[in-house]
């Protein structure tokens, strides 16, 4: 029994007819009879009742029938997946990003990549580390990009790109010397009004862990809102509501209109990396795998 037996037998039950099977399937009747002629004697079973023109499925052939339809179903859906893995770099991907990469970074890389590959359409989905780090595990996607790194034997973390995170006053702040200066301390800006990312975001975690790491308690902050974007962190800054941390890369247009100031941290080592995220030891398709060598490439 093979796959063009099961397709012949399951035109004929589609149309209960031999002859318009046969149309369908571009075959002489007679080739479409063999071939049902041929299963049957393999399967030593009768796979239809002929009453003149008009043909029944057996008991048998009901089942048959049945498993028929998964085994083709199955077989095209197969042959669908595997076409990811021929070589052909076209069709969609689909990547999980952060926000600093996803609205900083991958844009101006998906243009030298739209030149290379013009046939393949790459689709940003904008999330925070904890969501890109379960959409890989879980095989939602294939390839991501964090603003953190997790110890995962599962997981393969391939750093491509540095950024600092600065503190953001309002242009017309005043925070003791720190205009005058070249940066800021902790203690600078400890009692400030302060504006933070929610608790799963790159930015968050770096910034707490380099607190933690001082001995200083992230409770001891006068929190006074809590935003799921840096652009809206950045125009609350911008509006007076606080101050806050946030990447340089993403403040420096601001900056440059006078719109808020940015300050280094002195005594926080808060330089970190983005990472290429995929699964460890596991084959990606091509699509991917010119995606993640593009982007650590560059």
């Amino acid at each position: 029994m093979d796959f063009r037996q099961l397709e012949v037998f399951a035109k004929v039950v589609e149309y209960k007819n031999f002859s318009r099977a046969a149309e369908q399937l571009f075959l002489t009747q007679s080739t479409v009879s063999t071939h049902i002629n041929s299963l049957e004697k393999k399967l030593n079973i009768k796979l239809f009742d002929r009453r003149g023109k008009n043909i029944e499925l057996t008991p048998s052939g009901q089942i048959l029938y049945i498993h028929a339809v998964k085994i083709l179903k199955a077989r095209h859906i197969a042959m669908e997946e595997l076409k990811n893995f021929a070589g052909t770099i076209d069709g969609e991907l689909l990547v999980y990003s952060s926000t600093i990469p996803a609205v900083y970074i991958l844009p101006t890389l998906l243009g030298r990549f739209k030149n290379h590959y013009p046939n393949l359409i790459i689709s940003i989905r904008q999330a925070d580390s904890r969501l890109v780090i379960e959409a890989i595990l879980e095989d939602v996607v294939e390839v991501g990009i964090t603003g953190t790194c997790i110890a995962d034997k599962n997981l393969e973390f391939t750093p491509f790109f540095s950024d600092e995170l600065v503190l953001v006053t309002p242009y017309d702040y005043t925070l003791g010397e720190a205009k005058k200066s070249n940066g800021v301390y902790v203690k600078d800006f400890i009692n400030e009004r302060f504006i933070i990312r929610e608790k799963n975001s790159g930015t968050r975690i770096t910034f707490e862990n380099e607190l933690d790491k001082k001995g200083i308690k992230f409770s001891n902050f006068n929190i006074v809102a809590e935003l799921g974007s840096t652009e809206a962190i950045i125009n609350a800054v911008k509006a007076g509501v606080g101050v806050s941390i946030v990447s340089n890369m993403a403040v420096k247009d601001y900056e440059k209109m006078n719109y808020v100031r940015a300050f280094p941290i002195k005594d926080l080592k808060l330089s970190r990396s983005f990472y290429l995220v995929n699964k460890n030891k596991k084959t990606l398709s091509p699509n991917a795998n010119a995606f993640k060598k593009l982007i650590l490439s560059s």
